[in-house]
Protein backbone atom coordinates (compact mmCIF):
# COMPACT_ATOMS: atom_id res chain seq x y z
CA UNK A 1 0.00 0.00 0.00
CA UNK A 2 1.56 3.66 -0.89
CA UNK A 3 0.74 6.32 0.81
CA UNK A 4 0.98 9.72 -0.32
CA UNK A 5 1.86 11.31 2.71
CA UNK A 6 3.73 9.20 5.81
CA UNK A 7 5.73 11.14 8.72
CA UNK A 8 6.54 8.73 11.02
CA UNK A 9 6.27 9.77 14.87
CA UNK A 10 7.87 7.88 17.62
CA UNK A 11 6.55 8.10 21.36
CA UNK A 12 7.59 6.75 24.96
CA UNK A 13 4.61 5.69 26.57
CA UNK A 14 6.77 3.79 29.14
CA UNK A 15 6.81 0.50 28.09
CA UNK A 16 9.31 0.30 24.93
CA UNK A 17 8.64 3.05 22.17
CA UNK A 18 5.63 3.45 20.23
CA UNK A 19 5.59 4.14 16.04
CA UNK A 20 3.13 5.63 14.80
CA UNK A 21 1.99 7.31 11.65
CA UNK A 22 1.04 11.11 12.07
CA UNK A 23 -0.28 11.36 8.22
CA UNK A 24 -3.17 9.27 9.67
CA UNK A 25 -5.49 9.12 12.13
CA UNK A 26 -7.50 6.38 13.77
CA UNK A 27 -10.12 7.19 16.57
CA UNK A 28 -8.92 10.18 17.29
CA UNK A 29 -4.76 9.13 17.18
CA UNK A 30 -2.45 8.81 15.10
CA UNK A 31 -1.98 5.40 13.41
CA UNK A 32 -0.27 3.08 15.63
CA UNK A 33 2.32 0.90 12.90
CA UNK A 34 4.94 -0.57 15.06
CA UNK A 35 5.81 -1.23 18.89
CA UNK A 36 10.06 -1.62 19.92
CA UNK A 37 10.77 -3.34 22.99
CA UNK A 38 12.39 -2.10 25.74
CA UNK A 39 14.74 -4.46 24.41
CA UNK A 40 14.95 -3.48 20.96
CA UNK A 41 12.61 -6.18 19.48
CA UNK A 42 9.95 -4.79 17.30
CA UNK A 43 6.31 -5.63 16.24
CA UNK A 44 4.93 -4.59 13.71
CA UNK A 45 0.86 -3.69 14.10
CA UNK A 46 0.59 -3.27 9.79
CA UNK A 47 2.16 -5.00 7.05
CA UNK A 48 5.74 -4.23 6.20
CA UNK A 49 4.97 -3.08 3.13
CA UNK A 50 2.55 -0.55 4.07
CA UNK A 51 6.18 0.91 5.75
CA UNK A 52 8.36 2.83 3.23
CA UNK A 53 11.46 1.51 3.02
CA UNK A 54 13.52 4.27 4.35
CA UNK A 55 11.15 4.92 7.10
CA UNK A 56 11.31 1.27 7.87
CA UNK A 57 15.39 1.78 8.23
CA UNK A 58 14.17 4.42 10.78
CA UNK A 59 12.56 2.04 13.06
CA UNK A 60 15.38 -0.76 12.65
CA UNK A 61 18.09 1.76 13.40
CA UNK A 62 15.69 2.90 16.34
CA UNK A 63 14.99 -0.86 17.56
CA UNK A 64 18.78 -1.40 17.26
CA UNK A 65 20.07 1.55 19.50
CA UNK A 66 17.23 0.86 22.05
CA UNK A 67 18.96 -3.00 21.85
CA UNK A 68 22.30 -1.96 22.37
CA UNK A 69 21.31 0.62 25.62
CA UNK A 70 19.18 -2.16 26.93
CA UNK A 71 22.09 -4.96 26.78
CA UNK A 72 24.55 -2.76 28.20
CA UNK A 73 22.19 -1.85 30.95
CA UNK A 74 21.39 -5.56 31.44
CA UNK A 75 24.81 -6.56 31.51
CA UNK A 76 26.18 -4.14 34.05
CA UNK A 77 23.71 -5.71 36.72
CA UNK A 78 25.57 -8.70 38.90
CA UNK A 79 25.13 -11.92 37.77
CA UNK A 80 22.60 -12.76 40.07
CA UNK A 81 20.42 -10.14 39.32
CA UNK A 82 20.47 -10.72 36.04
CA UNK A 83 19.74 -14.72 36.68
CA UNK A 84 16.68 -13.35 38.91
CA UNK A 85 15.52 -11.01 36.05
CA UNK A 86 15.37 -13.56 33.29
CA UNK A 87 13.69 -16.48 35.73
CA UNK A 88 10.82 -13.81 36.48
CA UNK A 89 10.43 -13.13 32.93
CA UNK A 90 10.99 -16.51 30.31
CA UNK A 91 7.71 -19.33 29.92
CA UNK A 92 7.86 -21.92 32.67
CA UNK A 93 9.43 -24.36 29.79
CA UNK A 94 12.72 -22.02 29.72
CA UNK A 95 12.59 -21.64 33.70
CA UNK A 96 12.29 -25.58 33.59
CA UNK A 97 15.19 -25.85 31.15
CA UNK A 98 17.80 -23.22 32.65
CA UNK A 99 16.74 -24.03 36.10
CA UNK A 100 17.41 -28.00 35.71
CA UNK A 101 21.15 -27.07 33.71
CA UNK A 102 23.63 -27.94 36.66
CA UNK A 103 26.40 -26.13 34.86
CA UNK A 104 27.90 -23.05 36.90
CA UNK A 105 26.46 -19.64 36.70
CA UNK A 106 29.02 -18.20 35.06
CA UNK A 107 28.83 -20.72 31.94
CA UNK A 108 24.85 -20.92 31.77
CA UNK A 109 24.01 -17.19 31.73
CA UNK A 110 25.45 -15.89 28.43
CA UNK A 111 23.09 -18.83 26.67
CA UNK A 112 19.91 -17.36 29.14
CA UNK A 113 20.58 -13.59 28.16
CA UNK A 114 20.58 -14.61 24.83
CA UNK A 115 17.25 -16.06 25.13
CA UNK A 116 15.96 -13.44 27.20
CA UNK A 117 16.80 -10.61 24.67
CA UNK A 118 14.69 -12.55 21.77
CA UNK A 119 11.83 -11.81 24.35
CA UNK A 120 12.73 -8.35 26.17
Amino acid sequence: MKLKKFELFFCCLGNGITVCNKAVTEHGDYKTIAHISEGGNIKLYVRESYIPAIEMEKIKVTAKSQKEKFQKRFESLPDLEQYGKILDNVPCSKLIEFTKDKKPLAEKLPGMREYYYTIA
